[in-house]
């Protein structure tokens, strides 16, 4: 089985003009010495040498040396087969699905937060905004008194009472509540947490017409499976796995870009069903039918800039080195 090439299916143009492309791209990442976390580090380890005695000041020492010299060698050349710019070709599955998602999540402003949101917005200095807070940090004086000498009549006594017992009784601030039939506004608003990871999932079902195109299938498993897991160092002890190669998937009808964008993406799952509708055999022992499920995570998340880019790349093509090869 040749490894080190482009796979394609169907073989045979079917008359069908969809396209999706995955190319493996192996990220030329950087060793230790060549960042600033080197430099960082070693120059501390140099001064821990000088400052300490013993068994520590030396392996301080053991420490720089690994970082200034063994790096260098820790990614050396993968094996051939192992060919890290490799290109699968499958037609355009249906039900293609992209989900965007951006993360929010409630917080309550309380009548502290509100105060101050109410001053930034009205365009107050910082220190009229920091007045602001500190003036509503506890409950207003005349309050709290009338609340003594005339009990729990008026609304702002109220308020006052159940500030006072918000962080003290549980208990006390639920009987006043049930009492009086008022509770503290917790001012709840919606804030920005972050912007989800979009996943994708592609399902394709490769009926082979060929003995060609049963060993290309093969093929295919073979070459999503090689590229989906990381690889160990190469050291005696495989302390560290190095990062998988990423796909850049492309999607194309009659030889035009179809649907958004996707960043560069790790293949997170390979699912593969054999004789998913019925346990048959060609004569040459190859399954007549394999269903490839291919689940990705893209690399980063998207922002606005991204999508405002998308609009300069409508005239994408696969002559630009992405397409069937």
């Amino acid at each position: 089985m040749q490894l080190n090439r482009n796979f394609k299916f169907p073989l045979e143009d079917d008359g069908y003009k969809g396209k999706i492309t995955f190319q493996s791209i192996q990220e030329n990442y950087k060793t230790l010495p060549q960042t600033v976390f080197e430099g960082l580090v070693g120059d501390q380890l140099d001064g821990g040498v000088n400052d300490v005695g013993g068994a520590e000041a030396a392996a301080n020492a053991a420490n720089a040396r690994a970082l200034r010299g063994q790096q260098r060698t820790q990614r050396g050349p993968l094996p051939p087969r192992f060919d890290r710019s490799r290109k699968a070709t499958l037609y355009l599955p249906g039900a293609l699905q992209f989900q965007d998602n951006v993360e929010y999540t409630n917080i309550d402003l309380g009548i502290v937060g509100q105060a101050a949101r109410n001053a930034i917005q009205a365009g107050a200095s910082g220190r009229s905004v920091l007045g602001s807070v500190t003036g509503n940090l506890l409950p207003d004086f005349q309050s709290i008194q009338d609340a003594f000498q005339f009990g729990l009549q008026s609304e702002a006594a109220q308020v006052a009472a159940l500030r006072l017992t918000n962080k003290l009784s549980p208990e006390v601030q639920g009987a006043i509540e049930t009492s009086t039939g008022i509770a503290l506004n917790p001012n709840r608003r919606s804030t920005l947490r972050g912007i989800g990871v979009r996943q994708f999932r592609f399902t394709f079902k490769m009926i082979p017409n060929s003995p060609e195109e049963a060993e290309e299938i093969k093929a295919i498993v073979q070459f999503f499976r090689e590229e989906m897991y990381p690889d160990t160092s190469g050291d005696a002890l495989t302390a560290a796995l190095r990062f998988p190669a990423k796909f850049k998937i492309k999607m194309f009808y009659d030889n035009k870009k179809v649907a958004t964008n996707i960043l560069p993406a790790f293949l997170a799952n390979v699912d593969v069903v054999y004789n998913s509708t019925s346990m048959a055999f060609h004569k040459d022992g190859n399954f007549q039918e394999t269903d490839l499920s291919l689940s990705f995570v893209e690399e980063r998340a998207l922002t606005k800039r991204d999508i405002i880019a998308e609009t300069g790349e409508n005239s994408f093509t696969m002559n630009d080195g992405f397409g069937v090869g």
